[in-house]
């Protein structure tokens, strides 16, 4: 039983305002590239924040003609953490996105 609704996921191009917007939500996300590679794959338990945080690292580049476009799915009610975190894995050793320094999954310390 997989946490996310089976289809492709959501896309949104910070850039030009494109698409669907995050919602403050739970779920896991994409960065692609402007030639459609995945860079960096994450979970989260606000998608807008997130995708707010990215752009203000540069992580998530916007911009005339970077074309850069996030990615997301929203996961469902029964999810936790650690499930969100598991599938992150699991996305991570699928695609190998370069941005990512770690195989996923370790999560934040609480309060942090």
């Amino acid at each position: 039983m997989s946490i996310y609704k089976a289809g492709r996921p959501w896309k949104f191009d910070p850039t030009t305002g494109a698409g669907h917007r995050p919602p403050n939500s739970p779920g896991e996300y994409r960065m692609r590239d402007g030639s459609g590679c995945i860079t960096y794959i994450g979970e989260t338990n606000d998608l807008a924040r997130r995708m707010r945080e990215h752009i203000r690292s540069g992580k998530l580049p916007t911009g005339q003609g970077c074309g850069s476009t996030l990615e997301y799915m929203v996961a469902d009610g029964r999810s936790t953490s650690r499930t969100r975190r598991e599938h992150e894995q699991q996305s991570i050793e699928k695609h190998h996105p370069t941005l990512n320094r770690s195989k996923g999954g370790e999560g934040r310390p609480a309060g942090k």
